[in-house]
């Protein structure tokens, strides 16, 4: 084996080594991603449940402010005050 050789076999050898380093980071670095993926999506499922859950109850209190305002114009219906409530036991 000539000298030639010897430093070509030898940067053959470097650049095996190295691309398998960068194979090892890579994986490593597609799995913490895919975590960081996960979690994400969790968060966001959350999120629409959350706007779901605040789009329902924006829904109910439209709906009770507007039997509020029926009850009050056409029944002529009122908040009784304190002192007229009765608490039966």
């Amino acid at each position: 084996m000539s000298h030639g050789q010897g430093i070509g076999l030898a940067f053959l050898v470097v650049a095996v080594i190295a691309s398998g380093v960068a194979v090892v980071y890579a994986k490593n670095a597609s799995r913490a991603l895919f975590v960081e993926l996960q979690q994400v999506r969790l968060e966001k499922d959350q999120a629409d449940m959350e706007w779901g859950r605040l789009q329902l109850e924006l829904a109910t209190r439209g709906a009770l402010g507007r039997v509020m305002a029926i009850a009050s114009e056409r029944l002529q219906m009122q908040v009784p005050d304190a002192e007229q409530i009765v608490v039966v036991e």
